[in-house]
């Protein structure tokens, strides 16, 4: 008779790994002035796996809701950056949460740290 701890283990599936948070180059402390902000730039370093026509979608959440800005990875920017805006209308003096989701052409799907920012 075969003892249950003599049969070979499954291996553990790792988890899901998070893709590093996004930069914002106009609140590199975390803080920006909502007063003399127009825009907030979403800044993606390349990630792995990255791929043509891989759908990139910027979230961020305010008191006011959840925006999203999807953005399609064309294949001469593969390897590069994705950059995405956002308007003054969708910034908020309250705390701002961001994060991006990408959608892998080939199939899967990975999330980000999320980067909080906040008014001065």
């Amino acid at each position: 008779m075969t003892h249950p701890t003599d049969r070979p283990q499954p291996t553990p599936v790792p988890g899901p790994v998070l893709l590093p948070a996004p930069r914002v180059p106009e609140a590199p402390d975390g803080f920006y002035d909502y007063e003399d902000t127009r825009s907030l730039t979403v800044h993606i370093a390349p990630y792995p796996g990255m791929a043509a026509n891989d759908v990139v979608t910027v979230h961020w959440r305010t008191p006011d809701g959840l925006h999203k800005e999807p953005l399609r990875v064309p294949g001469h920017r593969v390897g590069a950056a994705v950059t995405v805006g956002i308007a003054g209308p969708h910034l908020s003096s309250a705390t701002t949460a961001v994060h991006y989701e990408v959608e892998y052409f080939a199939g899967g799907t990975a999330v980000s740290e999320r980067l909080t920012l906040n008014d001065r």
